[in-house]
């Protein structure tokens, strides 16, 4: 007889290294989180305009950001003052003031999927591959250099030439020394690209297709608030365009990180064409 008979045999062994795993929770973040985290980031953004106004005496206007254009008009009207947004401030300072707003749109989304989903990296998908900044590079890059400029030749001949650039030279023209090239590209190519496609790639499509919506009209509608958000009319048409175009790259990738470089060379070639002034452009 056997010596082994009878015996309960073993269960066979894995060779499987990984852990098994964590079960996947349906997410609870949705677009209430995104409008509740814009108008949280214009408010701090608002504030610190209000403080710097009040501390330093220094006008701002609209290309410090949105929410430092508003904290100079309610400085200008709690102090008796008529509304107004006049001189802009030092580059230096114009990114200080980016950074509450930055600072909300990245806090929002990862304390949103932390507390009521399975962390960024698995609902936003907060991630990227080598291949990632290449291909983002050369697609924002070519979307700046002739996708932009093949839409506007097309509404020009509706609408009249206009000057598309002169907020954004407000900005570039203040970009005199190597310091204040190396501060442009920070807030332009670096502070904002990041902060933006976590708020708008990640939390706000995400949150469309939540709602039901299939990924052509959620890429489509997070465009829209994309460009709304900037307050810039002229500049309107293109930034859906480029949202359209960072949204495609999220969602057929299934992550942020081609979404984030292709911003990154949209917002670098801009800055770049309007600090040097290329003379084949």
């Amino acid at each position: 007889m056997d010596a082994g008979a009878g015996a309960p045999s073993l269960p066979p062994v894995s060779t499987d290294l990984e852990p098994p795993a964590t079960p996947t929770a349906v997410p609870r973040w949705g677009l209430g989180d995104a409008l509740g985290g814009w108008v949280l980031a214009v408010v701090a953004s608002t504030l610190l305009g209000v403080v710097v106004l009040g501390v330093t005496g220094v006008s701002l206007d609209a290309p410090a950001g949105v929410g430092a254009a508003l904290g100079e008009v309610v400085g200008r009207l709690g102090s008796g003052r008529p509304p107004a947004v006049t001189q802009p401030p030092p580059l230096a300072l114009t990114a200080v003031l980016q950074l509450p707003l930055w600072a909300v749109m990245v806090a929002v989304p990862l304390v949103a999927a932390a507390t009521k989903g399975n962390g960024a990296v698995r609902d936003f998908g907060l991630r990227m591959r080598a291949i990632d900044v290449p291909v983002g590079l050369v697609v924002g890059a070519a979307c700046q250099l002739v996708a932009v400029p093949a839409l506007y030749w097309l509404l020009f001949r509706v609408i009249g030439e206009q000057d598309v650039s002169a907020e954004a030279r407000q900005l570039t023209e203040r970009a005199t020394d190597p310091f204040g090239v190396l501060v442009l590209f920070a807030i332009v190519a670096i502070g904002a690209p990041v902060a933006e496609e976590l708020f708008f790639r990640g939390l706000t499509q995400r949150a469309f297709r939540k709602r039901g919506l299939g990924w052509v009209p959620a890429v489509g509608a997070t465009a829209v608030v994309f460009a709304a958000s900037h307050l810039q009319p002229l500049q309107f048409p293109a930034l859906v365009l480029a949202g359209i175009v960072f949204g495609v790259l999220a969602e057929r990738s299934g992550r942020l990180g081609p979404a984030i470089w292709a911003h990154v060379g949209f917002n670098g070639v801009a800055a770049a064409v309007l600090v040097w002034r290329p003379g084949w452009l």
